[in-house]
């Protein structure tokens, strides 16, 4: 999996349609994480798989048991919100990569020794943004860091500055507001900003980001998996 940018769909009340998910591939999207409290989100995972573009995969896996029911429906990928080690056992043994959230140093550093193919820095907008992201990163260079939680245009381009794998975007992409009003064509705007802001990012070196209080951003750096 390359460098680029995460569209989560998460819902509460309705499926991932069509839609949505057309939408975003339009947008140029490449990445979509269903989380698994979506209402059939395992159901849109199988139906979507060979229908688009995008890779489809799950997101808020917390088991064993819910890597199998992913892996089980298609999913091309795993998000976890937390490091769990019988989810990466179990992820490896299906052969899925897993993009899991840790926030401390020594989470990150113990995600990526357990087999994360990236770490989801989570949430990322509590602790500094790309304050924090920058300081991370120094010793522990050789990470894949996905900043997400509060993740914008803005911050996109920042944190592909800042060498990271990809970003996370939620709420700032997908909106249950948008949705609701099956508002497709500023969906697929929204995304192609996204993915526009992500490579202008990496054209910047990120010791030449200005970041000052207030900032909001994310990260990227290269996304690998065995």
């Amino acid at each position: 999996m390359t460098e680029d940018v995460i569209a989560i769909v998460r819902l509460r009340e309705q499926a991932a349609s069509d839609g949505i998910l057309e939408s975003l591939a339009a947008g140029g999207i490449n990445l979509i994480e269903i989380t698994s409290g979506t209402p059939d989100a395992l159901s849109t995972v199988a139906r979507r798989r060979e229908r688009t573009e995008a890779l489809i995969g799950v997101g808020s896996v917390r088991t064993a048991a819910e890597v199998e029911r992913a892996a089980a429906s298609g999913a091309q990928f795993l998000v976890t919100p937390t490091t769990s080690a019988p989810v990466l056992a179990s992820a490896a043994s299906a052969g899925v990569p897993v993009v899991c959230g840790a926030l401390t140093p020594t989470e990150i550093d113990a995600a990526w020794r357990a087999g994360a193919a990236a770490i989801k820095v989570f949430p990322i907008d509590t602790v500094g943004g790309p304050r924090y992201v920058r300081a991370v990163s120094a010793p522990l260079n050789d990470v894949p860091l996905v900043p997400t939680g509060g993740v914008d245009v803005a911050a996109t381009r920042v944190y592909a500055a800042l060498d990271c794998a990809g970003v996370g975007v939620e709420s700032r992409l997908v909106d249950e507001a948008l949705v609701a009003e099956r508002a497709w064509s500023s969906l697929t705007t929204r995304a192609a900003q996204f993915v526009q802001a992500w490579p202008g990012g990496c054209e910047r070196q990120a010791s030449s980001v200005d970041i000052v209080e207030g900032d909001r951003a994310d990260e990227s750096r290269r996304w690998r998996h065995g």
